[in-house]
């Protein structure tokens, strides 16, 4: 144990408790650095909450230190991830802690550093304070195995059990991807019955229908699912079909209670004196109704596939679809093929169409591209989810840094990641496409936050190499019998062209079933001013309705905190108002 950085967290943690036990803001407010961040995730009021500043930091605790009783601050020395140790910034000690509220058991993390004009003072650069669960509602943990002095079988306690939430679920989840199960295997932890329903006729079949030499991006330790990691010889970046797979069996060992070939008729009702939906869902062809408390919408921040309306699209003699329908590059064996879009999907379809014979490919840049290695970004991601050590540690250690302070910290290291993709970004700058490390410099890390980035899996150097070619910087005016025809009269010859350009956003898809609701319940996808998701994990506006959206990383630890949220609600501890 590092004796120095225990006593300094110790005697920091001592003003904190005191502070907070004379509901004094001033004083808890003078513990951080000018600059210092305060994350609050429903201690102090039931939403996510980021303060950057003396001033927002004192304002707030100011406003809701009265309402919030905090004691029992400890730190915990036998936890050897998060007990009192020299932290990432030069100088720094770190250290988790563990408080009590009446209604909860929650936990922190703070970095400490100098205070500049007084050496021997020590303020805090970074707090996070969290609910980590409500009292008398802990998670359940792994059960005995058996069940009534082993009179029934493991096969007939599911049975019961899925019968039983069926007839009436708490919570209805809507999606079975990886953010869906997530979510459903945290709840069950909790103690919230919940059903799911998907339209796919398999789990994972969002994975399977997409291109088949799909691989996730990230590395493993960042994508493994909540409660069960990948075992150690799985592949440090997962193929398409494997993660499908890996989902289907998941929400078995999970015991989840899924419902395949299953959809939201329009249009769900809110009684907002009973608090509880009215949903009809199309089971397989049969009409179902249900009267779920909540439902939690967790099929991503994308919508149906969008593609730019383009005249002449009726006289091209060739094919035209969206990367959503892409499924592989065998068909387009010496063809000439378009790519209209430079981001992940536009770039992994280019390279699947060049190693799979097509006669020519050409990527249509429409916008400045964000572009960094793989191995770069994942030199980060590496650094936050190691190995050894294990992913829930990791998860809340990242959550320890709030959003706008990584991106401040990763724009600061522009130049030196700029130099490590020297190479790939001079090099696709000379074949003519238009890159950057963001619109701040902060790099493609970010973005998975914000909107979607550009990461390098291979196609690069095929495009430095001229073997995939690239227009950048004009329009595309109109198809023609054969090919496109730019801004500047200039033909591109084509025989197919797949729109990688995205997708619309959740909340026009979700209109169609729930109608004027989704305006009512506010944006989705993207920060906030504070630098939290939007909608995500949290009150949306509207009673009873959540989104649940993100990577794997985040919804495996937002899952935790919207648990809590529908725990409160449930107890009377929350409000949810029209």
């Amino acid at each position: 144990m590092d004796t120095e950085s225990n006593q300094i967290a110790s005697a920091w943690l001592s003003q904190l408790s005191y502070s907070l036990e004379q509901k004094d803001a001033a004083s808890c407010a003078s513990l951080f650095h000018h600059n210092g961040w305060l994350r609050d995730l429903l201690v102090f009021t039931w939403n996510l909450r980021t303060l950057n500043g003396h001033g927002q930091i004192l304002d707030y605790l100011s406003s809701n230190m009265e309402s919030t009783t905090i004691s029992e601050l400890e730190i915990n020395l036998q936890d050897v991830y998060f007990r009192p140790s020299p932290g990432d910034l030069p100088g720094s000690v770190s250290s988790g802690f563990t408080f009590s509220t009446p209604i909860a058991n929650g936990r922190g993390l703070f970095t400490l550093t100098r205070a500049a004009s007084e050496p021997e003072v020590w303020r805090a650069f970074t707090l996070l304070v969290s609910l980590d669960s409500l009292k008398g509602h802990e998670p359940i943990g792994a059960e005995q195995g058996v069940y009534h002095g082993n009179s029934l079988c493991w096969s007939e306690v599911r049975e019961q059990r899925a019968r039983i939430i069926e007839a009436n679920p708490h919570v209805l989840i809507v999606g079975a991807g990886q953010n869906g199960l997530q979510v459903a295997a945290r709840f069950k932890q909790m103690g919230i019955p919940t059903l799911m329903i998907d339209k796919n006729g398999r789990i994972g079949d969002q994975w399977r229908k997409r291109y088949p030499s799909l691989t996730l991006h990230t590395t493993k330790q960042h994508h493994t699912m909540l409660f069960q990691p990948y075992p150690e010889t799985w592949p440090r970046y997962t193929p398409r079909d494997k993660v499908a797979d890996w989902l289907e069996q998941y929400a078995v060992s999970q015991d989840l209670v899924v419902w395949m070939k299953s959809q939201l008729l329009p249009t769900p009702s809110f009684d907002e004196n009973k608090k509880e939906w009215a949903v009809s869902i199309d089971r397989d062809g049969q009409i179902i109704t249900i009267n779920p408390k909540h439902i939690i919408l967790a099929t991503g921040t994308l919508g149906g596939p969008y593609t730019p309306v383009i005249q002449g699209r009726d006289l091209f003699k060739g094919q035209i679809l969206h990367s959503d329908d892409y499924t592989g590059g065998p068909q387009f064996n010496g063809k000439r093929v378009v790519v209209v879009g430079t981001g992940n999907s536009g770039a992994d379809i280019a390279l699947d169409l060049h190693v799979r014979g097509a006669q020519s490919v050409t990527l249509l840049q429409r916008s400045v591209t964000c572009v960094q290695a793989s191995e770069t970004v994942n030199g980060i991601t590496d650094q936050l989810w190691r190995p050894d050590v294990p992913t829930e540690v990791a998860d809340y250690r990242r959550a320890g840094t709030p959003f706008k302070l990584m991106k401040q910290m990763l724009r600061e290291q522009k130049d030196l990641y700029w130099e490590k993709d020297k190479h790939i970004l001079e090099g696709l700058a000379k074949a003519g496409m238009k890159v950057n490390l963001g619109p701040d410099g902060s790099g493609v890390f970010p973005l998975v936050y914000e909107r979607f980035g550009g990461m390098d899996v291979g196609c690069a150097d095929h495009i430095i190499a001229g073997e995939i070619k690239v227009k950048s910087g004009l329009g595309v005016k109109r198809f023609l019998e054969h090919g496109l025809l730019f801004d500047d009269d200039t033909i591109l010859d084509a025989d197919f062209v797949v729109f990688a350009t995205g997708f619309v956003n959740i909340q026009s898809v979700m209109k169609g079933i729930f109608g004027e609701i989704i305006d009512k319940a506010g944006p989705v996808g993207g920060v906030d001013e504070e630098g939290e998701m939007k909608g995500a994990y949290r009150p949306t506006g509207y009673p009873g309705l959540w989104y649940a959206p993100g990577d794997f990383q985040i919804s495996r630890f937002g899952s935790r905190l919207l648990a809590i949220q529908l725990q409160a609600i449930e107890l009377g501890y929350m409000k949810q108002d029209i």
